[in-house]
């Protein structure tokens, strides 16, 4: 088994995160070049802020397990 790296262990879920959140804006963008009506119409409004929320929480996350992966790194 090839030994992984703690830190892409703990923000594997938070770049996850992001990545969903990525590939949201992007469904949403595409809808949105092909159609500029988009902000009438209530599924792409779930598309853009839950891809936003995403973003958001994966962001989030991500920072959060590189400020414990250092604070660990610093007390040893």
């Amino acid at each position: 088994m090839i030994p992984t790296h703690p830190l892409l262990q703990r923000c594997a879920l938070g770049l996850w995160f992001l990545g969903l959140g990525a590939l949201g804006l992007l469904r949403w963008w595409m809808r949105y070049s092909r159609d500029a009506q988009v902000f009438s119409d209530v599924v792409m409004h779930v598309w853009l802020w839950g891809s936003l929320g995403l973003v958001a929480v994966g962001a989030v996350w991500t920072a959060c397990a590189f400020a414990t992966h250092r604070r660990h790194r610093d007390t040893r």
